[in-house]
């Protein structure tokens, strides 16, 4: 960012050399807002630049707000870089917006994409420190579409596909495993549920992904194996015998996927044998109870 600071100087003196308005204290404050941010002194520099701002002549000019922008986030990044919301960032982008408007030269509309691209990545982190460790889908979207909005604008060749599926595949992996470790948690399991089938709308054979699918459906089918003995009416019974067999063959359709891209992946091998066990498919379950063994596979009969 300090490399940044010097070329916006080098090109603020070119914009007021040839616009002749070096006579202008307002306008010169922008100059004196710059060089105040170069010696690094930026609560000055920031009263400068919003002094500077507010006279008419300087509105029109981009590389001002450019120029607030970058003292801004001189602050910004100090204190709050890593907060979901701040006024701080909002007053950046709201001059990146500005400068943008007044239809800044390339050097300019360039500063102002790195600016925004720093801020990009500025929520991409606050995204996965919400998901990772606060466990919080609701707010990590949040910032993971800020993310998104703001490479688009800055990055013409940013590929929002490729960080979809990324994004997604990580929060079906953590709410898939709160899942399976608690199967009443049904909004975890609503929540892995819509981010893995996201990453298959864009690619239908990750591994990852239908694993994931597949061992939700197979846990929630072998609960309900486990759980029949409490079920004392026949006709509900027979309600539960439909819906577990229902969902080890959706279990059995997302890890076959898997199994049939490697053959020799532990994980969907073993599933598959716990798979066939629900189903009672007894030349499956000998063909993978068979593959288990070859492959030092640890598996439980009962």
């Amino acid at each position: 960012m300090n490399d940044l600071c010097k070329h916006i100087k080098q090109l603020i003196l070119i914009s007021l050399m040839l616009t002749g308005v070096f006579g202008s204290a307002q306008i010169n404050k922008v100059y004196r807002a710059q060089s105040l941010l170069t010696e690094k002194k930026v609560e000055a520099a920031k009263l400068c630049i919003d002094s500077a701002i507010t006279d008419a002549e300087v509105k029109k000019m981009p590389e001002a707000f450019t120029i607030r922008a970058f003292i801004y986030f001189e602050i910004y990044k100090q204190t709050d870089k890593l907060k979901l919301n701040s006024a701080l960032r909002d007053t950046i982008l709201n001059s990146v917006r500005i400068s943008n408007s007044l239809n800044p030269d390339a050097d300019y509309k360039s500063n102002n994409n790195r600016v925004l691209g720093s801020i990009a990545g500025n929520y991409y982190n606050i995204s996965k420190i919400l998901l990772q460790d606060s466990v919080n889908y609701e707010t990590s979207l949040i910032a993971f579409n800020k993310f998104k909005e703001l490479m688009s604008l800055s990055d013409p060749n940013f590929n929002v596909i490729e960080k979809d599926k990324e994004y997604y595949l990580a929060v079906g992996s953590i709410y898939s495993q709160i899942y399976n470790n608690n199967n009443k948690d049904t909004k975890a399991n609503e929540i892995a549920k819509v981010a893995l089938l996201k990453v298959l709308e864009i690619q239908p054979d990750d591994p990852s992904a239908n694993m994931n699918l597949g061992l939700m459906y197979l846990n929630t089918s072998a609960n309900m194996v486990q759980n029949m003995d409490d079920v004392v009416d026949f006709k509900e019974l027979d309600v539960v015998i439909d819906n577990y067999i229902k969902l080890a063959k959706q279990a059995e359709q997302f890890i076959l996927k898997v199994y049939e891209k490697n053959n020799k992946n532990p994980k969907s091998v073993e599933a598959l044998y716990y798979v066939y066990r629900i189903l009672s498919d007894n030349p499956k379950i000998a063909e993978f109870r068979n593959k288990c063994k070859e492959m030092n596979i640890q598996i439980s009969d009962n």
